[in-house]
């Protein structure tokens, strides 16, 4: 039997740290992903992202756009596991890849122009972790919607710091 792993302790980083490691303003969800499955700080995220491709991203600043290519090398170089289970032949939104039985646990997703975390508890729930969501039940109003274009399967889940 799959067992998802340990839920985050309570008060550990989410959204809120992150706007806050990136002086109030909300961060860009691809660093953030980075972030929270590595546990490290989004400033080092962004970093992690310019080593990684430094020919796509600003040598300072922001990185605003991020690529999946690239958030998979970032996993890699900082020894986080993952998989790359199949997705449907044709593109189907969050909740319905949810509903439809996808495994508990912890996944790195990209929805239509969105990095996310995505805890998958069993029986069509799920909850939402990124830049501006920690913990919150996958709804249409929590990128349910949108559709999924890439998933990484994280076996031992994120890192939270």
């Amino acid at each position: 039997m799959h067992t998802s792993p340990a839920r985050p302790p309570a008060g550990s980083r989410g959204h809120l740290a992150l706007t806050a490691e990136n002086h109030g303003a909300i961060p860009w969800c691809g660093p953030a992903a980075i972030a929270l499955v590595t546990g490290r700080p989004y400033a080092e995220a962004c970093a992690a992202l310019r080593a990684v491709a430094p020919d796509w991203y600003p040598a300072s600043g922001p990185v605003v756009t991020a690529y999946w290519r690239d958030l998979l090398a970032v996993l890699a170089a900082y020894g986080v596991p993952h998989q790359r289970p199949p997705l449907p032949e044709r593109r189907v939104s969050l909740l319905k890849l949810v509903r439809g039985g996808l495994a508990p646990g912890w996944y790195l997703v990209r929805v239509t122009d969105h990095f996310l975390l995505l805890q998958v508890h069993g029986f069509g729930l799920a909850s939402v972790h990124d830049n501006r969501h920690t913990a919150a039940l996958l709804t249409s109003a929590t990128h349910g919607r949108r559709h999924v274009t890439h998933l990484a399967a994280l076996p031992e889940g994120p890192r939270f710091a």
